[in-house]
């Protein structure tokens, strides 16, 4: 993967969204440049890192959510070792660290 395209493409994604100041707007963008599939797998990371967030454990999580442990795991990880980008954008802070 090149890292400097990589780069390039994140800014031109974040200075697109950053245009778009609307919820309507919004989902009319995510509706034309992502599939249905795609879309409810983001949704899906979203519930999956409000409820790790919550103090939920994994297990709940899974069946709360319908997914496996290691999809919640990553999330996990993300949670406990990534740039907070998930915790600003949910306005949470964890509660205690993450739970298996």
């Amino acid at each position: 993967m090149d890292k400097t395209n990589l780069e390039k493409d994140k800014l031109l994604l974040v200075n697109t969204l950053s245009k778009l100041k609307f919820r309507k707007a919004l989902a009319d963008f995510l509706d034309d440049v992502l599939t249905e599939e795609e879309i409810l797998d983001l949704a899906q990371r979203i519930k999956i890192a409000e409820l790790i967030l919550d103090g939920k454990n994994y297990d709940e999580i899974s069946e709360a959510v319908g997914t496996s442990t290691s999809t919640v795991s990553k999330i996990g990880q993300t949670i406990k070792y990534g740039k907070g980008g998930l915790q600003k954008a949910l306005g949470k802070k964890s509660k205690g660290g993450v739970k298996k």
